[in-house]
């Protein structure tokens, strides 16, 4: 019995050498991976990477130009709601707070973007630590989350997803930390998981991941016994309420707009899925798309000794699978995956390590390591960005220079029937209008003494989107009604003419009269931009028309 007593005591020991052997080897491997990109020599910890991350992501914020569904939803945050018809209101919220402390500018606007960013990469590495992989691989985790697309721009654009990223991270990080029955950790995953949902309904793919943890997870199975899991339910529910009494007032508009509507016009066959998976290995890096193979594999293999791999499995593929199976019938845009990004990024670093780092060739490591430097180099030109021509969709530049010009046109044609206000500004679609009644507000709040009290107000003389032409315009139409427009006068505002002459067509069908006014070629340090047309536009008949 003594001799077998010894033998084990030599085996444990001969164990916890192993695996000290391995976290070096692993300690190692990462540092050799941050020689790789030159970082090791910047001496950085986990903490001096944050700070640079913060700062790297604050001067994104500050000096991109503003795009037009950023300034879409600038102009939610300026009509306050519980919930909006393509989205829960979370986004102008954040915009709003931000905007009325650092003002109206690319950096109020973002600050939210810019919180909830932080507090993700923040969170990761948090997670990170409890899961013992040190301080190299928290490191590593950082400085990722800049480097892969996906994750990089919930640093700095202003939309849903960081908001969405945030409290995805945050139910991962509290449902860990809650696997011991603390209540407290509990309610923080509720509260994560409804701030989650007030940011986008895809948060709602929480609830399978939570289930499949509390059924495969031995310590959470016994949870079930407890009041913590269906407390953090019912938290979640009352924070998401906002947003179901918006819908019941509504006729339940939004959550009919994001279900089966997207499906109503969904075609069978394999164009949405190709582009599906060429965007992710874009968006999410072609290097860490091979490394999430490989540590998705490895994990899987571990599924059921290791809970860290139970959690990034349950939480990194349900919504990728989801959408996978959606793109043969529907668009599945870039950005919808990048809740499940998080846990499959904090997986290769898991991974890499564990394992990864041992079984990668080093000149291979290095050469990849290298092409993760792509995003990041691209920061100190972020002011640069305004320069450069858009294509179609969205714009960023020259906005400030098109409401000053449709502002002159205003101030022509307004007073010739003697009622201040009985004009209107619209534009070919909601992001152009967004833009555009961005700048014209920004630019009358700037003005005085005020010409009229309400002036600065978004309803006063508004800008209305396509809905002015009787097509669907999302928040447009629950903002301003072309029906109390009926007679009056207008400007349209056209970027982009030449592709959008049937626009125009359009717009004759609904006015008495339509003439162009104005072209403008917009310009910046001599490099062409885009051209706009004005047309003014007399006698209003309605958004429907007789043919």
């Amino acid at each position: 019995m003594l001799q077998a007593a010894a033998r084990d005591a030599t085996s444990n020991r001969g164990r916890v050498r192993g695996v000290r052997g391995e976290q070096h080897n692993a300690g190692e491997a990462v540092r050799e991976l941050l020689d790789a990109c030159m970082l090791s020599r910047l001496h950085l910890n986990p903490r001096a990477a944050f700070w640079l991350v913060a700062l790297a992501s604050a001067w994104m914020c500050a000096t991109l130009p503003v795009f037009s569904q950023e300034a879409y939803y600038w102009t939610y945050a300026q009509h306050p709601d519980l919930s909006y018809f393509d989205h829960p209101p979370m986004v102008a919220w954040l915009i709003w707070l931000g905007t009325h402390v650092f003002g109206d500018g690319a950096f109020g606007l973002r600050c939210g973007t810019w919180l909830c960013g932080l507090g993700t990469t923040w969170l990761g590495a948090l997670l990170l630590r409890d899961f013992g992989v040190g301080a190299r691989g928290e490191t590593l985790w950082i400085l990722l989350s800049v480097a892969t697309p996906a994750l990089a721009v919930v640093h700095f654009l202003a939309n849903p997803d960081p908001a969405l990223v945030f409290g995805w991270t945050g139910v991962m990080f509290a449902m860990w930390r809650a696997r011991r029955g603390a209540l407290g950790w509990w309610l923080a995953a509720g509260l994560a998981a409804g701030l989650a949902m007030l940011a986008k309904y895809s948060a709602a793919f929480l609830l399978p991941s939570g289930v499949a943890l509390l059924l495969a997870d031995p310590m959470l199975r016994r949870q079930l016994r407890r009041p913590g899991p269906y407390l953090a339910v019912v938290l979640a529910s009352l924070v998401f309420l906002p947003v179901v009494v918006w819908n019941v007032q509504n006729d339940f508009e939004s959550f009919r707009f994001q279900t089966g509507e997207r499906f109503a016009k969904g075609e069978f066959g394999p164009k949405w899925l190709f582009e599906f998976v060429g965007g992710q290995a874009l968006v999410v890096h072609p290097v860490l798309c091979v490394a999430i193979a490989s540590s998705l594999a490895w994990l899987a293999r571990r599924l059921r000794i290791d809970p860290r791999a139970r959690w990034l499995l349950a939480f990194g593929l349900p919504l990728p699978a989801w959408f996978l199976a959606n793109s043969l019938w529907i668009q599945v845009k870039l950005n919808w995956l990048a809740p499940a990004c998080v846990p499959l990024v904090l997986g290769v670093v898991v991974w890499w390590v564990e394992r990864g780092a041992t079984a990668v060739r080093p000149a291979l490591a290095r050469a990849a390591a290298w092409t993760l430097l792509v995003v990041p180099a691209v920061v100190p030109f972020a002011p640069f960005l305004r320069l450069v021509p858009a294509g179609s969709g969205t714009s960023w530049s020259g906005w400030d220079e098109i409401a000053a010009h449709a502002e002159e046109w205003e101030d022509r044609l307004d007073p010739a029937d003697g009622v201040e206000g009985n004009f209107f500004y619209f534009a070919a679609d909601y992001r152009d209008a967004a833009q555009l009644g961005r700048n014209l507000l920004l630019l009358r709040r700037g003005e005085g003494p005020l010409e009229h009290p309400d002036v600065a107000d978004m309803a006063f003389e508004p800008t209305m989107a396509q809905n002015v032409v009787g097509i669907r315009a999302l928040q447009y139409d629950h903002w301003s009604r072309p029906l109390d427009r009926i007679g009056q006068d207008a400007l349209f505002v056209l970027p982009r003419p030449e592709r959008r002459g049937e626009m125009v067509d359009e717009a004759r069908r609904h006015f008495a009269s339509i003439a162009r006014v104005e072209r403008l070629e917009i310009r910046r340090l001599g490099l062409h931009q885009l051209d706009v047309d004005l047309y003014v536009c007399r006698g209003y008949k309605g958004p429907v028309v007789a043919d």
